[in-house]
């Protein structure tokens, strides 16, 4: 025990290296001594279900499937599988629990983190420490920039003025709540069953007054004026940049989640991220620098002029976080420059279709080595663009496996 307490908790959920290590653990909760069964496992830390008493919950067992509750959180997990419901929302996660024995070992920083704890290190104590956090309550705060907005209640019918927006909303469970939704709301299949209320410049206000949504949901693009006027009829609007950094993924969800009341679906979602992106560094932690590919992510090109994702944009983190050097580092924003492009010559370029083809058939392009090596790859830009989670579930993923094959098989989701 002396040399697991020298261990940072990152280090305990993370990066432990031992395939399966059982700890009988002191932590500390809430300043209260508890002890909890835990079991490394693959570099993933698992807490034996009847330890989770200790937080007020039961545990029953049907077959393979296994029910976590209290009053007001129900989690459903199968044993040898990545799903889980949490309330009824379906997650993935990137561990699976199992049976050791008599004893079922369920993913511990999943649960404490749906409940609302934040997972510590007390380095004077060399113990754990899980602290509970206070709950997102209204009246919800929004800062935007020098904007700032105020919900004071929870949003049962919702106009989402944009794709990201619809995403995040279906991502959270309440995709039901939203009764119009922009032409370019494309995601999840089911948007298509929702009234359409025009462009993200150019919404049909008569449409919108006629659902008199409890809330409107701005992301990025749109007009001042549209806010304005929906504001002067008694509508309340709320209106958020897309997150540049997936911090702010995070933030922007959980906040999101406050204002529909799914807390706990909310948390559970986070983690659900969180866990996935934490999975994906300790899987490349040992790559090299000459291992990373410089990599080109085409926002636009050919007679448009050339953008990218500079390095303050959400894309770019996702890049670094994949195993690959984002060539336009050296700028921010998304205006970039075909001498620049040449100049850095990326190993790898990314793009959808079109822009992917004006590349491959444009004489501009062919002295790039990613273009004569067939090195690239077409993607649904959808996923990378709008900063909603499944640009974590599904495009980092794609990164990974873009970078790094062979590494793909030790996601685990």
């Amino acid at each position: 025990m002396k040399k697991f307490s020298k261990i940072t908790i990152l280090s305990l959920i993370l990066v432990l290296i031992f395939s399966n290590l059982v700890l009988a653990t002191n932590v500390a909760v809430d300043g209260l001594d508890k002890n909890l069964n835990i079991e490394i496992n693959n570099a993933r830390s698992y807490v034996a279900s009847k330890s989770l008493q200790e937080f007020g919950l039961t545990t029953t067992e049907n077959g393979n499937t296994v029910i976590v509750k209290n009053d007001e959180v129900v989690f459903e997990f199968t044993l040898g599988s990545n799903r889980v419901k949490v309330n009824g929302l379906d997650l993935t996660l990137d561990a699976k629990p199992y049976k050791n024995d008599k004893d079922i070992y369920l993913p511990l920083r999943f649960i404490l983190e749906t409940l609302n704890y934040k997972i510590g290190w007390d380095a004077e104590a060399q113990k754990i420490k899980v602290e509970k956090l206070q709950d997102i309550t209204f009246p919800i705060t929004i800062v935007d920039g020098d904007n700032t907005y105020v919900v004071e209640k929870e949003a049962k019918t919702i106009v989402s003025m944009a794709p990201g927006v619809t995403e995040k909303l279906f991502a959270l469970g309440v995709g039901d709540r939203i009764k119009g939704r922009t032409q370019y709301c494309n995601y999840p299949e089911e948007v298509k069953n929702i009234p359409s209320i025009g462009t993200l410049y150019e919404p049909n206000l008569e449409t919108i007054l006629d659902i008199n949504p409890d809330l409107v949901i701005c992301e990025t693009h749109f007009k001042d004026e549209v806010i304005a006027k929906l504001n002067e009829a008694g509508i309340k609007v709320i209106a958020k940049s897309t997150a540049k950094d997936i911090e702010g993924v995070y933030d922007y969800m959980l906040k999101l989640g406050a204002i529909v009341n799914k807390n706990y679906e909310a948390r559970a979602l986070v983690s659900s991220l969180r866990a996935k992106v934490d999975r994906v560094k300790y899987v490349l932690k040992d790559l090299k620098e000459s291992d990373k590919p410089k990599v080109y992510y085409v926002v636009g090109t050919g007679q448009w002029g050339e953008y990218t994702a500079g390095k303050d944009t959400f894309i770019s983190e996702l890049i670094s976080l994949a195993g690959g050097k984002n060539v336009a580092d050296d700028i921010t924003g998304w205006k970039y420059s075909l001498e620049k492009l040449i100049d850095h010559n990326p190993d790898i370029i990314i793009g959808s279709q079109f822009n992917i083809d004006t590349m491959v058939n444009g004489e501009n392009y062919q002295a790039l080595s990613a273009i004569k090596n067939k090195k690239y790859k077409i993607v649904n830009e959808d996923i990378f663009v709008r900063a909603a989670p499944r640009a974590i579930d599904e495009g980092l993923k794609i990164l990974v496996e873009t970078f790094h094959k062979y590494k793909v098989k030790e996601l685990g989701f």
